[in-house]
């Protein structure tokens, strides 16, 4: 399948330059009408041709999903605790493959001073690679389809998703519009990575295959140790943590309050401005502080026009 890149219509232009900063900045990417920063079609076909090994992990997400959390627990599993290298910056240990593109409008110097090219940084990763996306399944590498490498997938209730998102496009997109404004092109699939369902659901369609871990923020917002036993299962790894010792360490340094002050986590090496921000609250339900009713019930209706009949839910509150 190749990949087919067109300009924004006029209107959509027009309403997305007036809440990013940087002008005209967008470009669609068909076939799933995937919104992206235009650098990203220096890099489609390459992360497209990338060769994939089954013994890659993958973690892939929308945006503001909880999935930078997820990643640490998943690198920390995989690497057998290793605490001492998890002090370097996780971007680095297992790198979001399309970072190149999603920060080149506004912190592109930045970015390729630390990481470079982030799909050749990803294609040199020592194996086992971990690595990780923000890409829908049609963007991300064709040999997922047959090498099948173990992907864990995070996703989590649109609401508070949607509220951690603008907050996040604020810090470190300078976005200028106001929330009523985000939502609108939210609910249309106008935001960075384009629509939430048309990306969540072919992961959790696929979520009973084997190599395929679905998890929810909110699952392991309410009980992290039991999400952390089953990401150990799905990894081959859950002899780590037949301690308690073990299991009470990894669950500390997953609190919200260390992933906060971590620095190898908040982007303080990279952004020192945005570090204090990277990491909000932690909670479900802030949703709640943004939205009334009027706004709350636009999201019930649109999520069941798109997930009717699926089986996904999520918790709210």
């Amino acid at each position: 399948m190749q990949l087919i890149y067109r300009e924004l219509e006029a209107d959509i232009v027009r309403r997305t330059n007036a809440v990013f900063p940087a002008q005209n900045c967008f470009v669609e990417v068909l076939p799933d009408q995937l919104i992206i920063p235009r650098k990203y079609v220096e890099l489609g076909e390459s992360i497209r041709s990338l060769p994939i090994y089954k013994d890659d992990v993958w973690m892939v997400s929308y945006p503001r999903t909880g999935s930078t959390w997820a990643q640490e627990m998943v690198w920390l599993l995989g690497h057998n605790l290793d605490y001492i290298t998890a002090e370097q910056d996780v971007r680095l240990r297992s790198p979001v493959i399309e970072l190149s593109a999603l920060l080149s409008t506004d912190h592109h110097e930045v970015v390729a001073q630390a990481f470079g090219n982030t799909v050749e940084l990803v294609r040199n990763l020592p194996r086992p690679r971990y690595a990780r996306s923000h890409l829908s399944w049609q963007l991300l590498p064709e040999q997922f389809e047959t090498v099948k490498p173990r992907i864990v997938y995070t996703a989590r209730n649109p609401k508070d998703l949607c509220v951690s998102y603008y907050h996040y496009c604020k810090l470190l997109h300078g976005i200028s519009g106001d929330f009523e404004q985000f939502v609108d092109l939210f609910l249309e699939g106008l935001t960075p990575m384009g629509s939430y369902w048309t990306h969540v659901l072919p992961f959790w369609k696929r979520s009973q295959e084997e190599n395929v871990l679905f998890i929810k923020y909110e699952d392991m917002i309410k009980d992290l140790p039991s999400e952390v036993r089953r990401c150990a299962r799905f990894l081959g790894v859950q002899d780590i943590l037949n301690d308690a010792a073990s299991m009470d360490k990894l669950c500390d340094h997953l609190t919200f309050d260390k992933m906060r002050e971590n620095k190898a986590i908040n982007l303080e090496k990279i952004l020192p401005e945005s570090a204090s921000k990277f990491i909000r609250k932690g909670q479900i339900g802030d949703w709640k502080n943004h939205m009334g009713n009027e706004m709350s019930e636009r999201f019930d209706a649109w999520s069941e026009k798109h997930i009717r009949g699926a089986g996904l839910t999520f918790d709210y509150e």
